[in-house]
């Protein structure tokens, strides 16, 4: 599996591809500087290789190719229901990124994408101009690491530099970036903003070692939140998704217990609580691609052409870890869907 160079942090891919119409961009550039090595393949267009027919996710996860294309409109898209908007009505996501280096089992861009190929799109002025067309009429919560994580790919492309400037001077906007990364390159090198927003995704570690491959262990991630922390950085903690089985529930206790022992509940912004849930589309899917998986052998519930858990055991789970938690937190400061 080609995705570290022996003895280095460095993520390697063995080919990238890369369109016509991306050659001449800073991030293509420095991308053909720093992977000098690699093979590169000059295309027409991604969705070429991206889209086509008969590829294997779980295959190509083991040895992922990056692809820089050249992004056209939309560039911002109405959040979806399924996501968490934190009381904002005026919600939106955006995508620099298409799929994710973690390899999540539970991760919905399976059934989303027929590729586990990474694209990378490389004309920000262009996302730029847009997020700020179409979210300059009030204040607007741009979700921008929702399909991808952004702080985990930083030392690949650092999308967090090239927009930087742009988030700290549009004030009318808040953003939140969704991690599992460990990597605290980033608020390290960087002052906070008011308007800027880590969220990180933390979850028991046997879930972690069940579900989560190759995302770092909760103690990783609790040390990247507390730098974040530490350097002033506004933090959210995403419990998200939660799982509800007879091998899963009693970790949740302990790992409450231990997650605010480690992290003072006064210095978190808030907290974002949520079930497992899929499109039943999708799911469908991710179902015939890992037909081992038990995760996908549950007997969900339907609804609204959402698959999740049953209405009454999603609240008898909640309230007991609400139970938990609100010893830490107070109740106003959890959103949950």
């Amino acid at each position: 599996m080609s995705r570290l160079w022996k003895n280095s942090n460095k993520y390697f891919f063995d080919s990238i591809y890369i369109e016509e119409s991306a050659l001449n961009y800073t991030i293509t550039k420095n991308i053909m500087e720093k992977y000098n090595t690699s093979n590169f393949i000059i295309i027409k267009h991604y969705k070429d290789v991206f889209n086509r027919t008969n590829q294997n996710f779980i295959i190509q996860k083991q040895n992922q190719s990056l692809i820089l294309a050249v992004k056209s409109k939309p560039f911002i898209y109405k959040g979806p229901d399924v996501c968490q908007n934190f009381g904002y009505s005026n919600f939106y996501y955006t995508s620099f990124l298409l799929n994710c280096i973690f390899d999540c089992e539970y991760c919905y861009l399976q059934g989303m994408y027929p590729s586990s190929n990474i694209v990378a799109f490389v004309n920000i002025e262009d996302f730029k101009s847009e997020i700020k067309d179409i979210t300059s009429r009030e204040t607007s919560f741009l979700a921008a690491s929702y399909d991808t994580d952004l702080i985990a790919f930083h030392s690949i492309i650092p999308y967090m530099d090239y927009f930087y400037d742009f988030f700290k001077d549009y004030l009318n906007l808040l953003v939140e970036v969704r991690t599992k990364s460990a990597n605290d390159i980033f608020y390290k090198t960087h002052k906070p903003m008011d308007n800027l927003i880590i969220a990180f995704t933390l979850s028991p570690n046997d879930v972690i070692k069940k579900y989560e491959r190759y995302t770092p262990s909760l103690d990783a991630r609790i040390k990247a939140l507390k730098t974040a922390l530490s350097q002033g950085f506004k933090v959210r903690i995403c419990l998200d998704p939660i799982f509800i089985g007879e091998d899963v529930s009693f970790y949740y206790e302990p790992f409450y217990n231990y997650l605010f022992s480690q992290i003072n509940p006064e210095d978190i912004l808030d907290v974002g609580y949520g079930f497992f849930r899929m499109s039943k589309d999708f799911f469908k899917r991710i179902e015939k691609t890992r037909p081992d998986s038990l995760l996908f052998c549950e007997d969900y519930s339907l609804k609204d052409g959402i698959l999740s858990y049953p209405d009454d055991l999603q609240k008898k789970v909640m309230e007991n870890h609400f139970e938990i938690l609100t010893k830490y937190i107070d109740r106003n400061k959890i959103f949950s869907l």
